[in-house]
């Protein structure tokens, strides 16, 4: 098996098959899931555990920012984003005899460590809140630093610490208060002390929110407000992952035979709907995506869309990829991680069309020069149009490596916004027997010049002119700068019309020639140019930004060759 010095980062690499075909009929949001928005501050995303977020992702001139060594593994956390700052939970020992980890603060530009809390055990994924982030740990009871953590966002120090915690789930905040599963149950804490406020035994598990209700993953539905249960359906071997719009979704999976997606009224806990998956493999990765009327997950490596009222599937995706982790939902466009390549294969993160399952774009990044496991990208976290994901070494089986060999990356867009321009001109003249001489000029133009970091100039001018019955009319408008479209369309009394768009680089065109009485010709032409910088196309990996990322990836590489 490889070293850890005989990383290959892969400096090129490759956007594949981007359409940025968006169904115009079906604009996939957020609303009413939960959904965050430029944020990622608790396990998927939210308290409802939807995986759904109103912020966007990069376009398809993604490319990477920064990337470094986690020197540990990130297989079963996500990270947190806020802020200008990367909270990663990091586990680097996992083993019958150990339990060791990190929970470390990022700059989110560049990578550069703010703080880093070391010698814990292994480390779930935080929430974050009010400057506080909040986490559990798993390790025996005789293990060093284990238990439940409250740390100061800014700094990383304690706030406080509970070693008789042993939950093994993922907490949150919701207005101000703290739910935590503890042992054998879940928990309402104080989050300024971590003293429990009550405890429901038997509900074990991660948990999801809504209206004042906790379902945990058991089956079991709490009110918040004494931890008393509402409904119980721990009997029915479902998982419930995901609250939304007054339902909460659940997963069905014994063993290899028997897979669904059902669906309960957060009410009383009644079925409205189960929905078989035919898969023959254990469904090990079955977290479910809910956002704007869908329920989404992958089955292996395919994706599938199902109707959130009825659980009927609205589509199906055959991914080009190994799949891994759960997928994400952000702003109309689905995001899922995993591999290409076999298993010495290469990182892949897949932008789908979440309203037609249509792929927009494949890229590939974080090649090791191993030629028995290569890394997958795990979950990714969509926020403030960047993509957060950590690999690891998918389908080992050396249980070591998943806590040795794994990798932070940070995806954003590369490239300038993209800017059109219209010219439209149109031009009327009718002639008769009879001599009528009118003459009425128009000259209105607007000007609205915009500068961002992309640079954006808008301008529009519009100019008729009426001369014994011709009239001219032309419009001028430009938008984000790159692409250029020119139309313009001449109309005269003898029925002529003449229109011409050009946008980009030389296509096709196409003319129609209709003769009618009194002689009428219809002539249309078409040219598009699609420029380099507005493109989709292929993005380079731009390494490791920043001082400190940069020091530390050379630091890591030649250290570990001497």
């Amino acid at each position: 098996m490889r070293a850890t010095n005989r990383r290959d980062f892969l400096k090129a690499t490759t956007v594949l098959g981007a359409t940025l075909a968006v169904g115009a009929e079906f604009a996939v949001q957020a609303k009413g899931t939960g959904g965050s928005a430029g944020s990622w501050t608790t396990f998927r995303g939210n308290a409802g555990r939807t995986g759904a977020t109103t912020d966007s992702g990069p376009n398809s001139n993604v490319d990477t920012e920064w990337t470094f060594d986690l020197d540990g593994g990130m297989h079963t956390v996500e990270p947190l984003v806020a802020d200008g700052t990367i909270y990663l939970a990091v586990t680097t020992t996992n083993s019958p005899s150990g339990s060791e980890g990190y929970v470390a603060a990022y700059d989110q530009r560049e990578g550069a460590t703010v703080w880093k809390k070391d010698d814990i055990s292994r480390p779930g994924t935080p929430t974050l809140a009010d400057g506080t982030i909040y986490f559990e740990t798993y390790g025996s009871e005789d293990a060093e630093a284990t238990g439940f953590f409250a740390l100061d966002s800014n700094n990383g120090e304690t706030k406080w610490h509970k070693e008789d915690s042993l939950g093994f789930s993922n907490p949150m905040v919701v207005d101000g208060t703290l739910f935590a599963e503890v042992a054998n149950g879940m928990a309402q804490l104080d989050p300024g002390t971590g003293d429990q406020i009550w405890k429901t035994d038997g509900a074990n598990g991660s948990a999801c929110y809504a209206d004042g209700t906790l379902f945990s993953e058991m089956g079991v539905a709490l009110d918040t407000s004494d931890g008393s249960v509402l409904w119980d359906a721990s009997g029915d071997d479902d998982e419930l992952q995901a609250v939304a719009d007054g339902v909460v979704y659940g997963v069905v999976n014994d063993g290899k035979t028997n897979h669904a997606v059902t669906a309960r009224s957060v009410d009383d806990g009644t079925v409205q709907w189960t929905t078989s998956i035919d898969y023959s493999d254990y469904w090990f990765q079955d977290r479910l995506t809910v956002a704007d009327g869908r329920v989404y997950f992958h089955a292996g490596d395919t994706l599938l869309a199902l109707d959130a009222k009825s659980g009927e599937t609205v589509w199906t995706h055959e991914a080009n990829a190994t799949l891994s982790g759960a997928v994400t939902v952000a702003d109309g466009t689905l995001y899922a991680g995993g591999r290409v390549g076999g298993d010495g294969g290469n990182a892949v993160l897949l932008a789908i069309d979440a309203a037609s399952g249509e792929q927009d774009w494949q890229y590939e990044f974080g090649g090791w020069d191993s030629a028995d496991t290569g890394p997958a990208a795990n979950s990714p976290v969509v926020a403030d149009g960047k993509v957060y994901t950590a690999t690891y070494p998918m389908k080992s089986t050396i249980d070591y490596e998943y806590t040795k060999y794994g990798d932070f990356y940070v995806l954003g867009s590369d490239g300038e916004p993209t800017t059109t321009t219209t010219e439209e001109t149109t031009t009327d003249t009718t002639t008769t027997d009879e001599t009528t001489t009118d003459t009425t000029t128009t000259d209105e133009t607007t000007t609205d010049t915009t500068t961002t970091d992309g640079t954006t100039t808008e301008t529009t001018t519009d100019t008729a002119t009426t001369t014994g019955g011709s009239t001219t009319e032309t419009t001028t408008s430009t938008t984000e700068a790159g692409t250029t479209t020119t139309g313009t369309t001449t109309t005269t009394g003898t029925g002529t019309t003449t229109g011409t768009t050009t946008e980009g680089s030389p296509g096709t065109g196409m003319t129609n020639t209709t003769d009618a009485a009194g002689s009428g010709t219809n002539t249309s032409t078409a040219t598009s140019t699609t420029s380099s910088k507005g493109q989709p196309g292929f993005g380079i990996l731009t390494g490791v930004g920043g001082i400190a990322g940069l020091g530390a990836a050379l630091r890591a590489k030649f250290g570990d060759e001497e």
